[in-house]
């Protein structure tokens, strides 16, 4: 089960800043564990013709409750490109680095999101 709550600041220059906070519940195994989330992210819209993509950069932490501490941090950078009107692509870059296991694990990833509002 997921739990999300997202906060929108506009700041100068028309920056977006949002903090998104999200818990994951897990009953797996027979076995409780959770996951808080915490991402901020600064975006900008910006107009090349008609066009208006959001290019973004994104910090997000991560506390683990079967590690019982701060065990992962996530940035991203990348851009949101709008389609329509009803969907819109996220493409970004990501590293991530993981010290909840021994030894610390570190993974860079490239990523394509395909976003649908209704």
């Amino acid at each position: 089960m997921e739990l999300a709550a997202t906060f929108h600041w506009p700041l100068i220059a028309k920056i977006l800043l949002s903090d998104r906070n999200r818990s994951d519940l897990d009953w797996s195994n027979n076995q409780f564990t959770w996951r808080y989330r915490n991402r901020v992210n600064l975006e900008r819209r910006i107009k090349i013709g008609s066009y208006h993509p959001a290019p973004y950069a994104s910090a997000e932490l991560f506390y683990e409750s079967r590690y019982q501490k701060w065990s992962t941090t996530a940035l991203y950078a990348g851009t949101l490109l709008p389609v329509s009107k009803h969907v819109q692509f996220d493409a970004y870059y990501e590293h991530q680095n993981n010290t909840g296991k021994s030894p610390n694990q570190q993974l860079n990833q490239f990523g394509l999101i395909l976003n649908l509002y209704f």
